[in-house]
């Protein structure tokens, strides 16, 4: 048996988006920013695979990447969802919702405000200059604590630095911050859901050619 790392793919299908998005909603199944966005568990565990399957092939697909790690299987077990810094006007992305709409709207149901919300709050920690930005970084339950998070972390980074691009993400549990730290990234802020569930915007400087 090989000791080697698995290797990290990249989707660019419809089928590699749906499977990632699975595995997503897996490993989000108990986020904080997830369940209060869907309070109630049957509801939230219902809609995770559309919402991510929608955001995964109409928003971060196009703009940036969508990296994974697979099992013997091919089943995607490990997913990072990235916006690259070239991300288009305001008009590229009134299309990009436009086109996701169908399929959030019917995730997101009743809680279409509380999406709204979210997206406000998130947008407003955005940086402004060019910068890639990690949406999402799941590791299903059954394969948490293999390191398979930190492998993708350094394989996207990798690219990031070697363009010299500043990174930044938001993060949702506080127990996960120090992973984050371990590779350059940094608190410049904690703030709030509407209703107090906290999250910290961390960003990570560019790295010196």
């Amino acid at each position: 048996m090989s000791d080697a790392p698995p290797e990290v793919r990249t989707a660019a299908t419809r089928q590699e988006f749906a499977v990632c998005a699975t595995a997503l909603a897996a490993a989000f199944a108990d986020d904080p920013l997830m369940t209060f966005l869907w309070p109630d568990a049957h509801r939230r565990h219902a809609a995770l695979p559309r919402y991510f399957t929608a955001t995964l092939r109409h928003e971060h697909g196009r703009i940036g990447v969508v990296d994974y790690l697979a099992d013997h299987t091919g089943r995607p077990i490990a997913v990072a969802a990235w916006d690259g810094p070239d991300r288009g006007g305001p008009m590229a992305g009134l299309a990009r919702t436009l086109r996701a709409a169908p399929r959030t709207l019917t995730a997101l149901g009743g809680r279409v405000g509380a999406g709204l919300d979210v997206r406000r709050r998130l947008d407003a920690h955005e940086p402004s200059a060019p910068h890639w930005t990690l949406v999402n970084l799941g590791v299903t339950p059954a394969a948490q604590r293999r390191g398979l998070a930190r492998i993708l972390l350094d394989h996207r980074l990798a690219a990031v630095d070697a363009h010299g691009h500043p990174a930044h993400l938001v993060c949702t549990r506080a127990e996960n911050v120090a992973l984050y730290q371990r590779f350059g990234f940094t608190v410049s802020d904690e703030f709030a859901l509407a209703d107090g569930t906290p999250l910290w915007s961390m960003d990570r400087p560019p790295a010196h050619r």
